[in-house]
């Protein structure tokens, strides 16, 4: 979700539809909660709490949950951070383009009334970006497979300690 990728999208593929994977969009929040947490905490990267606020809280444990948002409690900026961080997974669940145009309106109304500018700042990130994110609603496409491919040329170029030639490099990746 960069600027000039958008610009050099548009300009080299001026029929393409360019598509804000979810995944990006909703990490967002992560450095947000990070910083909150370590100037609750400070850089304690054992803190349990650490992992639970980065989970997408559909997939933590009763007793997980329960512990995190008493722990939340206690702290109401970063409260409020993970709620919209959720509350973007929820929006991702939803299904069909209008009712996702609709959750997006209803999720950037309820930032405009946060007093954080963190949120506000990602509140005009996802304004801006607000056509490319929908589209993923109309495709169902993300760059999981590009990430993954990547993945593998990178654990390839590692596990062979550099390749002297590019042009090996080039076959084993091709051999994969």
């Amino acid at each position: 979700m960069s600027d000039p990728f958008k610009l050099f999208a548009k300009t080299m593929f001026p029929e393409a539809k360019i598509i804000a994977d979810h995944f990006h969009v909703v990490r967002l929040f992560n450095p947000l909660i990070n910083k909150a947490r370590t100037e609750i905490t400070g850089d304690r990267r054992s803190n349990p709490v650490r992992k639970l606020l980065i989970m997408n809280g559909e997939k933590l444990e009763y007793f997980e949950k329960r512990a995190l948002y008493e722990w939340l409690k206690l702290h109401p900026k970063l409260n409020e951070l993970y709620h919209f961080k959720e509350a973007l997974h929820g929006f991702y669940r939803c299904r069909g383009y209008d009712r996702a145009r609709r959750a997006l309106i209803a999720l950037t109304d309820r930032m405009a009334l946060s007093q954080l500018p963190e949120v506000q700042k990602i509140r005009k990130t996802l304004l801006k970006w607000k056509q490319e994110i929908l589209n993923y609603f109309t495709t169902g496409l993300t760059n999981g497979r590009t990430e993954g491919f990547n993945n593998l040329a990178k654990l390839l170029q590692k596990r062979a300690f550099g390749f002297k030639s590019f042009k090996n490099y080039r076959l084993r990746l091709l051999s994969l």
